[in-house]
């Protein structure tokens, strides 16, 4: 039996079990641990058990992010949304 396997990541797309990035969310300097829950082409964001936004990515060059729901200042999405492609590896 192969335990390798076992073990690999699925590289083929992007994560589907949620994940945690810290964000400086309000430019303050201090960062907060916010979850990431993927879900299809969306991320839902949770911080501190609240929900903040959900977001997708719409395009890839300029790299560009949108809020589907949510109140938070578009400089806080894009900065989410870079963060984001930068755990994901850019999917």
């Amino acid at each position: 039996m192969n335990f390798d396997d076992d073990f690999e990541l699925d590289s083929e797309g992007p994560p589907q079990e949620p994940f945690h990035i810290e964000v400086d969310l309000y430019d303050t300097g201090d960062y907060s641990n916010v979850l990431v829950v993927p879900c299809n082409e969306t991320y839902v964001i949770v911080a501190n058990n609240q929900h903040l936004c959900t977001l997708v990515k719409t395009c890839d060059e300029p790299e560009c992010w949108e809020q589907q729901d949510g109140t938070l200042d578009e400089e806080i999405v894009e900065k989410i949304g870079s963060t984001i492609s930068g755990y994901t590896g850019g999917f």
